[in-house]
């Protein structure tokens, strides 16, 4: 049997993080930042069912879901763990996104394989981050050979992981747009936004969609809500996600740091700016590795200013503008 994992951090995130919290604090910060937070929330989505009608149905399927106390979007379920895992013989190494996923207990599918070698279908698996961090267990759903042939797919059925949540994307709730499974710190984002109806909100990084989405609800569809992302590939999930969850929001593709000059139109007009830019991630939890240099983390730090530069000519005279990102 493995028990927990041990996290990497990079000396620079390391520094950072002592020059915040100071050296008594540090290693509390790092044991906290390996593991998930002690809730995993799910935002109902109240353009479409009402809280208690979904926690019903969630509670029928065996779930522990209960309501928030503050947030009447907001439902979460306790998150247990962590467990030990049981030993195999064999070995999947899967990059950081998905060691992560994986240790919460989602499957792991073909994309996120580095190393499938020696595999054969029905195998018991260890899966392991590309440091040797292992997350999960469970069984190979393809060989070797397949895999090396296969551009999609499940490659390991996870049966345990190190913390046990459902796999909501799996869920009929899920599928139907009742639910969109965000982060309290998330969620909270949107209601410090404060939309309102009538108003024009900019989300300068929609992708893939969650606080967007929120506003939409927040609004019942009522304000002129324009999302932009650089990237195709966001702004056609963010589209999907949308029109899964019944929400209605022009959908641009932009870099941002140019708004004030690509859409002049837009200057000193938007009542409310949302700004959730790029960044070092390191709130996102659980984490079992970042090892980003003391470049890196200063050049995001620039990066988001230019972000902010540009969202404060985009809002009006007396608007609003929020400031968010994933990191500490």
């Amino acid at each position: 049997m493995t028990g927990p994992v041990e996290p990497a951090f990079s000396r620079a995130i390391l520094k950072a993080l002592e020059e915040v919290y100071g050296p008594d604090g540090l290693d509390e910060v790092l044991r906290a930042l390996v593991k998930p937070g002690p809730r995993y929330y799910l935002r109902v989505n109240t353009l479409k069912a009402d809280r208690g009608t979904v926690l019903d149905r969630l509670r029928a399927r065996g779930l522990d879901f209960r309501p928030d106390e503050r947030l009447p979007e907001a439902i979460y379920m306790p998150v247990r763990g962590p467990n030990r895992l049981p030993k195999a013989d064999k070995v999947v190494i899967v990059d950081k996104f998905t060691a992560e996923s994986a240790m919460m207990g989602s499957h792991v599918y073909v994309p996120g394989v580095m190393t499938f070698k020696g595999i054969m279908e029905g195998d018991e698996v260890l899966v392991v981050s590309e440091l040797g961090q292992p997350v999960a267990f469970g069984i190979a759903r393809m060989d070797e050979r397949e895999f090396l042939k296969a551009r999609r797919g499940l490659a390991v059925e996870v049966l345990r992981s190190l913390y046990e949540l459902p796999p909501i994307r799996e869920l009929e709730e899920f599928r139907e747009g009742l639910i969109y499974p965000q982060s309290l710190p998330s969620i909270l984002t949107s209601r410090v936004l404060e939309p309102r109806p009538g108003e024009l909100i900019v989300d300068m990084t929609c992708g893939p969609g969650g606080k967007l989405s929120h506003i939409c609800q927040l609004t019942a569809n009522r304000a002129h809500v324009i999302g932009f992302d650089r990237s195709r590939r966001k702004v056609k999930e963010t589209r999907q996600v949308l029109a899964r969850l019944g929400c209605e929001a022009s959908l641009v593709k932009a870099d941002s740091r140019y708004l004030d000059l690509d859409f002049p139109f837009l200057a000193r007009k938007a009542d409310r700016v949302l700004v959730d830019p790029p960044c070092s991630a390191l709130g996102v939890l659980p984490k079992l590795f970042d090892l980003k240099g003391e470049e890196e983390l200063k050049a995001l730090s620039e990066y988001q200013k230019q972000f902010l530069k540009v969202a404060s000519r985009l809002v009006k005279p007396g608007g609003i503008v929020v400031y968010s990102v994933c990191t500490m």
